[in-house]
């Protein structure tokens, strides 16, 4: 069945007008902003969504009990440069979002699942600058879909920019803010490739 959406006015936008739009966009229609209009998201594959779900479930039981922290994803949205609004695949947050927030505040770790397409891929490499935006965010985390291999931003709480690590396909993906590592065998569990 072929939904169509209503079409979108070009022109640069405010995170509140998105919003407003947003909610009368027909249902199964999805959409990030990118802080001037809004970008549509693709439906992921099933690889894809149980990626992101093997990060989070696998990531939960390690944190700190009775702390704040918490994993979000993937249509928890984090507010990024220019009131964007992005929806990772997973992340963690430190923080109480109250139960109407659009936006979960304080995210500290965030990943990306690559979908394929070079036209994705554009998209997930524009997206390391635009967290890099958000001084809460120390680590970023870009994995693969179609393979085994992640790459890894990092920073010092303080530090502006960017540690930027070499594609890495044996792992662990290494979490210090939590004293996590997550094994790829825990990323890609249930997946098979070609």
């Amino acid at each position: 069945m072929t939904v169509a959406a209503r079409q979108i006015d070009w022109e640069a936008w405010s995170q509140s007008r998105f919003l407003a739009w947003a909610e009368t966009q027909p249902e199964g229609c999805r959409y990030e902003f990118d802080g001037f209009r809004p970008v549509a998201t693709a439906p992921a594959t099933v690889g894809h969504n149980r990626i992101g779900r093997n990060i989070r479930d696998s990531i939960r039981p390690s944190l700190p009990a009775g702390a704040p922290c918490d994993t979000y994803g993937p249509q928890d949205a984090i507010e990024t440069v220019g009131g964007a609004l992005r929806e990772p695949d997973a992340f963690i947050a430190c923080s109480r979002p109250h139960r109407n927030a659009v936006a979960v505040p304080a995210p500290v770790v965030v990943f990306e699942v690559v979908s394929p397409g070079r036209g994705n891929r554009r998209r997930d490499e524009e997206k390391v600058d635009e967290y890099e935006s958000v001084p809460s965010i120390l680590h970023y985390v870009v994995v693969e879909s179609e393979s085994r291999s992640f790459r890894a931003f990092w920073r010092e709480p303080g530090e502006q920019a960017w540690h930027r690590e070499a594609a890495d396909t044996a792992g662990p993906i290494r979490l210090p803010e939590f004293g996590i590592e997550l094994s790829l065998d825990e990323v890609y569990s249930g997946i098979e490739f070609d």
